[in-house]
This record gives structure tokens, sequence and C-alpha cells, in this order.
């Protein structure tokens, strides 16, 4: 049976995405800093497995404890509240590292436009916001494409809670766009179980659904 460990697992996109590992009947592994969201993750018979992202220690000794055949899924990024600090590189570059280390060959990255090569496709009125975190995430993808791991990184841009419309897609071509949390979850779903999307970068989008920077006037 195909396990995944989900490291991110109790932000929105994480829980749409353990929902969809364990409605196929994969072994999930749900990596968390707490106890948000257990009581549905148990619910889900998942596997719930406590570490820091941000302490290397922490993530060698949940990872040593799972098979190394299983997939690794990164959605960790944002700011530690605790340690004003965030965690898109080093708490990534901790998991990608040890991942390596302890045997993993499969990694899903989950990242953003504006990461690597798509800066450009970041707008203007955006950089102010998300420029230096799409700089960090791009550190976290070149320790990713440097390694020996068998990855695929996702570049998500505007995300919504939006019900799935079920039309969201992967293309390799850099474009900003937007999509529902659950769809991001099922394109997740999709590289976890297509070998060909190995060693590729995608940006993924929902074809029907237009940019919304209307909050931007509440800044």
């Amino acid at each position: 049976m195909k396990s995944v460990v989900v490291f991110g697992s109790t932000g929105r996109t994480g829980m749409a995405l353990c929902k969809q590992i364990t409605k196929k009947g994969y072994d999930l592994y749900a990596m968390t800093r707490s106890n948000k969201n257990s009581l549905e993750l148990e619910s889900m018979k998942a596997n719930i497995m406590h570490a820091d992202a941000l302490a290397r220690d922490q993530v060698a000794s949940v990872l040593a404890k799972i098979d190394n055949q299983s997939t690794v899924v990164s959605l960790v990024g944002g700011q530690s509240a605790e340690l004003a600090v965030r965690s898109d590189f080093p708490a990534n570059k901790n998991i990608i590292e040890v991942s390596e280390e302890l045997g993993f060959s499969r990694f899903i990255f989950v990242t953003a436009i504006g990461a690597g090569e798509s800066k450009p496709q970041l707008p203007d009125m955006l950089k102010p916001f998300l420029g230096a975190v799409t700089e960090e995430k791009t550190k976290a993808e070149n320790v990713l494409r440097s390694s020996n791991l068998k990855y695929t990184i996702i570049r998500p841009g505007q995300l919504t809670n939006e019900s799935a419309t079920g039309t969201g897609i992967l293309t390799e071509e850099c474009v900003l766009g937007n999509m529902a949390r659950e769809d991001l979850a099922s394109m997740i779903l999709k590289a976890i179980d297509d070998d060909s999307t190995i060693g590729r970068i995608y940006s993924t989008l929902d074809e029907n659904k237009d940019l919304d920077f209307s909050w931007m006037q509440n800044r």
C-alpha cells in the first residue's frame, strides 16, 4: 500500500490533501507541531506525528520511524509566531535534507508562483507583501533541486477556500492563476500517483477562475 507523509498537514490545503489521501486508501502520516485538527485527522485514521520542522532533530526523529519508500509532501511555509521567523526556507531545508539522508526518494514540494524562474509572474502590487516570501521559497527549491530526491515542485498562485471545481490543471508554463485549495490538493495527489511528474516544476491553476485582487483595497 502506498504511504504518504504530509508536512503542513493541519493547514487548509493540508487537510484537504489528507482527506483525499485517506479516501484513496493510502497510509497517511500527518506531521504537525500542535494538536490542531487532531480529532479530524484521527477520524481519517491518520498516523499523527509531532515535529517542529524548524528543529532538524525532531524531523529526523519522526521520519526515522517511517518506511522510506513513502512519498514525502511538504506544504510548510509561513511565519512562526513563537520564533518570529519564516519557516519557508529553514524548515523545508531540514525536511529535504533529512529525507535524503534517510533514503527517501520521492518528494513533492508545494511553493508559490514567484519562486525560481516564475519570479516575473509575481505582480508588482504583490511584491511588497510576497517578494521576500518567494525569495525564501526559491532558496528551499534550490536545496531540493540540488538533491538526489525524485522531486516534483508545484507552484500555486492565488488560492481560495471555495469548493472544488474539478477543473484544476498542472502546467509547465510559468503562469499566475487562481484555484480552490481542494483542487490544489487534487493536483498534489495527481503528482503523487504519476511518476511522469518526477523532475518537473509546475504552475497550477483553474482556467475557469479569474484572479481577484480586491483584497488589496483593505491593505
